[in-house]
């Protein structure tokens, strides 16, 4: 299983085994210094913490790989 993601963080050629899209997840997502992000724009605002009615960036830690992938717009290619 190969997944499709060309976003933030992808490399060149666009897919990535599971391990190396949920890496770039948390690095660019989970992970992230969001302090002075929200300093400027308030989290409702945020267009990256909108996603359903999880809490983030505190609840990125509770994504699965389904969540990731509908959050990034990803998609699966066998």
């Amino acid at each position: 299983m190969k997944i499709y993601y060309t976003g933030i963080g992808c490399n060149k050629s666009g897919e990535h085994t599971e391990n190396e899209f949920l890496n770039i997840m948390n690095r660019e997502f989970t992970f992230k210094k969001w302090r002075y992000e929200l300093e400027i724009i308030p989290r409702e605002y945020h267009y990256q913490l909108q996603f359903k009615d999880w809490f983030l960036p505190d609840d990125f830690i509770f994504l699965t790989l389904t969540d990731w992938i509908e959050y990034s717009g990803a998609e699966i290619r066998s």
